[in-house]
């Protein structure tokens, strides 16, 4: 193929058992402060689930940032385009 693309193509399969609450779950050890640990057990605060929102948090923000840098010189240049050569169809903007 000349278009780049290195993957095969596969058919979209949306991922099993990923809707809420329906994750597949694995267990993970982790180390955490005492003396953190303490005040949240009492206070009753889910420790999975505050882990994995933030997990799922930080995993957005990686992405993000390396989109960002993977996509940087083509971002730049397409604002150059715009600068020099305008939006096309600006003259039909009525705002």
């Amino acid at each position: 193929m000349g278009n780049g693309v290195t993957d095969p193509a596969r058919p979209f399969r949306a991922r099993q058992g990923t809707a809420k609450g329906k994750a597949k779950k694995r267990a993970a050890n982790v180390s955490v402060d005492a003396d953190v640990l303490a005040a949240a057990k009492a206070l009753n605060i889910n420790l999975s689930a505050v882990l994995e929102d933030a997990l799922k948090r930080r995993l957005r923000e990686e992405r993000q940032c390396t989109f960002e840098k993977e996509s940087r010189a083509a971002i730049e240049s397409y604002n150059r385009f715009i600068e020099e050569n305008g939006l096309w169809g600006e003259e039909y903007r009525n705002w």
